[in-house]
């Protein structure tokens, strides 16, 4: 298997200075508003001098409109918990359904699936209801990090095989936009297995790595 891909990639940036807006910095770079916050996690107009913004998109392989629709709860979240699905084959649309016919009232488990080619486009990232509507998660026991956890599941099963090259760099670029910029770094980094007496994420999920990028 590949490497995993760098975090981030160098930019044009602009650093901000005292008395400047969003909206004149997206001027003085023909840009919008919405875009500057899309490619920099703001959930808000407010910024800070000597804060440095992106001026072009740094998250080529993510659903940026989908992933900020909703008032994200930055309070809320305080994980990142990574899982792999443990089967074949599988789509957010796939598990939303097995999850329901296990009586879960929302569905779907997970706040985000990383598809693996099957039933989703490998290396496609999909927002499950849970994020949208901004609820707790289904995916540990642990009811306190169901309900500060943010659950993003790999499609395949990690023991047998390995993630594709597509799903880690899909899942780098969502957990570097999920921590370092929705969540202004605030929110640790987990694997299933750290929390619980389980394989998840399984042998070949290149935790070590992935440590070293993330910590």
């Amino acid at each position: 298997m590949g490497g995993l891909p760098a975090a981030s990639e160098t930019t044009l940036q602009h650093v901000v200075h005292r008395g400047e807006t969003l909206s004149g910095i997206a001027r003085l770079y023909g840009t919008t508003v919405n875009d500057l916050k899309l490619w920099n996690g703001l959930v808000h107009d407010l910024i800070q001098p000597d804060q440095r913004l992106e001026l072009r998109p740094q998250y080529r392989t993510l659903p940026l409109a989908d992933i900020n629709l909703p008032r994200i709860d930055t309070d809320k979240w305080r994980h990142l918990i990574i899982h792999h699905s443990g089967t074949p084959a599988g789509s957010a649309k796939v598990f939303h359904d097995f999850h329901l016919a296990k009586g879960m009232e929302n569905g779907l488990a997970y706040h985000f699936v990383i598809g693996n080619g099957s039933h989703s486009k490998d290396g496609q990232v999909e927002v499950g209801g849970r994020w949208l509507h901004q609820l707790h998660g289904g995916h540990v026991s642990s009811e306190v990090y169901n309900a500060s956890g943010i659950g993003i599941c790999l499609v395949g099963n990690f023991e047998k095989a390995h993630p594709s090259d597509k799903q880690l760099a899909a899942l780098v670029e969502l957990v570097d936009y999920l921590k370092n910029k929705t969540l202004q770094r605030r929110a640790k980094l987990h694997l299933h297995r750290d929390l619980e007496q389980t394989l998840c994420p399984g042998k070949h999920f290149p935790a070590d790595r992935f440590r070293e990028l993330f910590g």
